[in-house]
């Protein structure tokens, strides 16, 4: 199950998609549960850390995202806001930030991290059934500052075809981050790809379903289809300087 994870990890290195997305989540300006309009859109991915993420709105783009693997940027123009922040720091829901999604977020779901050079001592494999279909799973664990042993993430595999189907990622304390599925696989180019990746993150309260209608794989990015350039017009919220939401203040 290494081998097969280390795989799936190293066989794509760039992927283009044309997607639709379907994200519901907390409202940051009601606090209210919200289902956004399903809406369309792209992903460009490239390994270790760049992605770019644009929806649409009947054509007309409603969020624009980069991150390289670092820190992200997103343009809102419907709201006139450029946002930046850092991957990893821990941003809480404040109105001037419209959306609870990061674009690292979705380069998690879609780029499998590999795991070739883990431990063996740490990594375990069990058996399970739910509701008819038979899994093997991975557990991927590591040592805390206080000594312990905690949990990684598990990834779970389908006996019959040995396709990863799901994917659990855990932060350092033990919570869950990530919950991610995988489903309706598709052959592209020799290698097999989910067209359907539905993921939750609760500590962000929101969970979106990416559904690909055109996959290509390894395709040649440019450096430049990464950046994105803030238009002059624009409210800047940066969140490396101010975190946190007036409110907290």
């Amino acid at each position: 199950m290494i081998e097969k994870a280390g795989q799936a990890s190293k066989a794509i290195r760039t992927l283009k998609l044309k997607v639709s997305y379907r994200l519901t989540g907390r409202n940051p300006e009601t606090g209210e549960t919200k289902e956004w309009r399903e809406s369309d859109g792209f992903i460009l991915l490239k390994k270790p850390g760049d992605i770019r993420v644009r929806v649409q709105v009947f054509q007309v783009t409603a969020i624009d995202m980069v991150s390289n693997g670092t820190e992200f940027s997103i343009d809102v123009p419907r709201k006139n806001t450029f946002i930046r922040g850092l991957n990893h720091q821990v941003i809480l829901p404040r109105k001037d930030v419209p959306v609870n999604v990061r674009p690292q977020h979705i380069f998690e779901a879609l780029a499998l991290e590999a795991i070739e050079d883990a431990d063996p001592s740490l990594i375990t494999l069990e058996e399970d059934q739910r509701e008819g279909r038979k899994f093997y799973i991975l557990s991927c664990n590591r040592w805390a500052s206080d000594g312990s042993l905690a949990l990684k993430r598990k990834i779970w595999f389908d006996r019959v075809d040995l396709n990863i189907v799901r994917l659990q990622a855990y932060a350092p304390e033990g919570r869950l981050e990530s919950e991610i599925h995988y489903s309706d696989f598709r052959s592209v180019d020799g290698q097999v790809y989910p067209a359907l990746v539905r993921f939750e993150r609760p500590q962000e309260a929101y969970r979106m379903a990416i559904r690909a209608q055109k996959i290509e794989i390894n395709p040649n990015l440019a450096a430049a289809a990464f950046v994105l350039k803030k238009s002059p017009v624009r409210q800047v919220v940066d969140l490396t300087r101010d975190p946190l939401p007036e409110a907290a203040n």
